[in-house]
């Protein structure tokens, strides 16, 4: 097969000619004019009810508190290349609700054409604490506390944090961070999962779970629990937290994994 050499001179002629035709259309290749706008929300949510958000780029920040109600409050945020763009971008930039008394599901879309825009939700809300929480997103940090209720969160891209957990957890992100703090464990277990990323769990001193931690590169970490080990390599870690009960199963490619007890 014959290689053919390309100068760097030729490349840049190349590159500059495969941009003639978009400017003389006048398409903007940049994204540095901003519109933005709140959007707020009150529902009501029933004794056990679940509050689910899904957002495919943003921030959401979830407080458990002695309330009746989930109040929601959204900031929309687009950017273009020009301000009547970011304008009209942000006025099509749709939240959906789907509401029922123990269901409050809200999902971040968008409609029309994606080239050169950039849109993103950052979410603060506050739910009853007897909620249970479940959040999806593509890009999204997510930051929960003081709810009582179960906790689902899914990040492609993004941390995972949570405190004053009562319930059990599932996490999961392929590039980010998992750190859940427990004030109370149940016998809905741990489930936590990442790619590339640490795993951090605290935990009461005395809880009692079967254990099972996988790592690939990366290190395996225990400290103030009553742990029994069953079978233990660079690699994995199995055994027992003090009379053994819930799994909590731990698993990272390439991040430790670390877990501390707490009186």
């Amino acid at each position: 097969m014959r290689h053919i050499t390309v100068s760097p001179r030729t490349r840049a002629l190349i590159f500059a000619a495969l941009l003639a035709p978009l400017a003389a259309c006048n398409l903007q290749l940049s994204t540095d004019v901003e519109a933005k706008d709140e959007w707020t929300r009150e529902y009501p949510l029933s004794e056990g009810g679940t509050l689910s958000i899904t957002n495919s780029n943003g921030t959401i920040e979830i407080t458990g508190g002695d309330v009746d109600i989930v109040t929601i409050k959204a900031e929309r945020i687009v950017k273009a290349g020009n301000e009547e763009a970011a304008a009209e971008q942000l006025a099509i930039f749709e939240i959906k609700e789907d509401i029922t008394p123990d269901r409050v599901a809200i999902e971040s879309v968008s409609k029309g054409l994606s080239f050169n825009i950039s849109r993103r939700v950052n979410y603060v809300v506050t739910v009853p604490r007897h909620a249970a929480v479940a959040l999806d997103g593509s890009n999204s940090s997510m930051k929960v506390s003081g709810i009582n209720g179960h906790l689902s969160a899914k990040a492609s891209n993004g941390r995972i944090t949570a405190t004053g957990l009562m319930q059990g957890a599932e996490a999961s992100a392929s590039n980010g961070v998992i750190s859940l703090t427990f004030a109370e464990f149940s016998d809905q277990g741990i489930t936590a999962e990442t790619t590339n990323g640490a795993i951090i769990i605290n935990l009461p001193s005395n809880v009692n779970a079967d254990f099972s931690a996988r790592v690939v590169n990366g290190a395996i970490r225990h400290e103030g629990l009553d742990l029994r080990v069953s079978e233990e390599s660079r690699r994995r870690l199995d055994g027992r937290l003090g009379a053994g009960g819930p799994m909590i199963r731990l698993e990272t490619t390439n991040g430790g994994i670390t877990v501390k007890g707490r009186d």
